[in-house]
């Protein structure tokens, strides 16, 4: 049973719930299942939430089939803080996903983004983040 959960961060909450929808509903048309759903203060909470959501879960004999959509905005700010923190998870997410963890479908949008641009953006992210993870928990026989 292929299992996705999702981490949402709270911030910009109405906008990520718009994300959240799109998710599950693409993880439905997908075949996949829905898993958990996670609330989180912020993006830079999510490397260690997700790590210790794994470690929780591994207790799960059928953990493998897991995988991970995380939703987020880092929008543009005054200073250059959202681009520290935007490149410091996405790196530790990568490092997660290729040091044994679970693969995770990045549906964060920003950092820099504006007003307008989250807004265009929610679906699309949203929606990508679900067929990426999607396609990584396939048998490597299937991305042929």
């Amino acid at each position: 049973m292929s299992v996705i959960h999702i981490i949402c961060t709270s911030y910009h909450k109405p906008q990520i719930e718009k994300m959240l929808d799109v998710a599950k509903k693409t993880i439905k048309k997908e075949g996949k299942n829905l898993g958990d759903i996670y609330w989180l203060p912020g993006v830079l909470e999510i490397p260690y939430a997700i790590r210790k959501i794994h470690s929780t879960k591994h207790q799960d004999n059928d953990f493998q089939h897991h995988g991970f959509v995380v939703l987020g905005i880092i929008e543009k700010g005054k200073t250059k803080h959202g681009k520290v923190i935007g490149q410091a998870v996405i790196k530790d997410l990568i490092k997660y996903q290729t040091g044994g963890g679970r693969p995770v479908g990045i549906g964060i949008i920003g950092p820099g983004a504006t007003p307008e641009q989250i807004e265009e953006r929610l679906e699309m992210h949203a929606k990508n983040a679900v067929l990426a993870v999607s396609h990584l928990m396939k048998h490597i026989r299937e991305w042929k």
